[in-house]
């Protein structure tokens, strides 16, 4: 799992082939006007999926991983709470749904970071995460979630 700022991107640009995609797309495209929804960069190598929601309790935020993708999770506006945590030998609650690329887990609360603005975090498939928790009040926020195939 990584947690940086945008300026900051040059330093991951090596860590996968399809990084420097991501970030030139970020750098290229006006995300706070950008259609919602999926965006193909990439053919299923590379895409985005804009997304606007209200941040909720933790108690109704699902933590999941990922086989097939890397999530490269950047926020527009906004910030909300993610929960984070290694897959050691969780039990999913849900089988994997190949065509989603998920798999669900009910678990304790975990460590957390805050996504601000113009930040980022990286997920790999070893990385548990549970998105959309509210710091303080339920807020609507805009996000790209990339995903890059492994």
């Amino acid at each position: 799992m990584i947690l940086d700022k945008l300026s900051n991107q040059d330093i991951y640009k090596g860590l996968h082939r399809n990084f420097p995609m991501v970030f030139d797309f970020i750098k290229n495209n006006d995300l706070r006007t950008l259609e919602l929804g999926k965006h193909t960069i990439d053919e299923d190598n590379v895409f985005v999926v804009v997304m606007e929601y209200d941040t909720q309790d933790i108690s109704e935020c699902k933590s999941e991983t990922h086989l097939r993708y890397i999530d490269i999770q950047y926020m527009i506006f906004g910030e909300e709470y993610i929960g984070v945590t290694n897959l050691k030998n969780e039990v999913p609650t849900t089988p994997y749904d190949e065509k989603g690329d998920f798999m669900f887990y009910s678990l304790p609360k975990l460590p957390q970071i805050k996504l601000t603005a113009n930040h980022f975090a990286v997920f790999f498939k070893d990385d548990i995460h549970q998105t959309m928790i509210k710091v303080q009040d339920a807020k609507r926020l805009r996000k790209a979630v990339f995903k890059i195939l492994k």
